[in-house]
């Protein structure tokens, strides 16, 4: 798996493998995976990632992907986003990150077996990616581990950007409730809060609330009920800064995480 959204989550219950339109010349052969927001095919002669809408009515996430990537790479592009190589037919050419994306990572190998250094390298990157897709004017809005992935050296690229905001445009995804900051999803606070949920699942292993409602998981969330952190230390103090909304920008996220090290 890379480049795509993991397959490990159950697929969408309107998808039939018999009625997907690939991009010409692949088959299920070349089939990485499909998501909410799209098909992933390998291109094996590139090395490269083609994601493609799985129906029309995904035609709207497609345009807005495409104008994300668009933007970023008209602003200097990062290194820790995954590159973008044009469109192809309806859809989009992406690098390929062969290990995938970090949650599956990490569920294949043994929690012990990712040191903490490792797992706060990830997190200073993702800050710091992240820091630079707001200064362009883009709310990610979908920052879970699913959407964020690791090339070769195993060094995160931030992708899937289909249900982002471009100059406080609206959401075209609902944000995952785990990762959902109470009343302001569409801001920078929005991703700030989503990525105090991702460390939390960096460091512990264990995806937030798992087996609660949407219901339940907002309604804890709105009363301030936030997942004890007070065993991870420093780190746990950044995950609640996060959550309680007690940072203005990546910036001061950065430089905290980078304080730990």
């Amino acid at each position: 798996m890379a480049g795509a959204e993991s397959t490990d989550e159950p697929s969408p219950p309107r998808l039939r493998i018999d009625e997907v339109k690939y991009p010409a010349g692949f088959g299920i052969k070349d089939v990485l995976a499909w998501g909410s927001t799209g098909l992933f095919v390998l291109d094996r002669a590139s090395q490269t990632v083609i994601k493609t809408p799985l129906w029309e009515e995904d035609d709207p996430l497609a345009f807005r992907e495409r104008e994300v990537y668009e933007r970023l790479t008209q602003r200097g592009g990062h290194r820790r986003v995954l590159r973008y190589h044009g469109t192809v037919e309806n859809g989009i050419r992406l690098e390929y990150a062969p290990n995938g994306d970090i949650r599956a990572f990490c569920r294949r190998r043994e929690r012990t077996a990712i040191s903490c250094d490792q797992r706060l390298r990830w997190a200073t990157q993702i800050a710091e990616t992240v820091g630079f897709v707001h200064s362009v004017g883009v709310i990610h809005s979908d920052l879970t581990c699913q959407n964020i992935f690791l090339d070769q050296e195993l060094d995160i690229k931030l992708g899937d950007f289909a249900g982002s905001s471009v100059d406080g445009s609206e959401l075209l995804v609902c944000v995952t409730p785990s990762h959902e900051c109470p009343g302001s999803p569409l801001s920078t606070q929005g991703d700030i809060f989503a990525f105090g949920s991702v460390i939390y699942e960096l460091m512990t292993g264990a995806v937030l609330y798992q087996g609660l409602s949407d219901t339940e998981i907002s309604d804890r969330y709105k009363n301030g009920q936030f997942a004890d952190t007070t065993s991870l230390g420093e780190l746990g103090a950044i995950i609640r800064k996060c959550w309680e909304r007690r940072y203005d920008g990546f910036d001061s996220a950065v430089k905290d995480l980078r304080g730990t090290i």
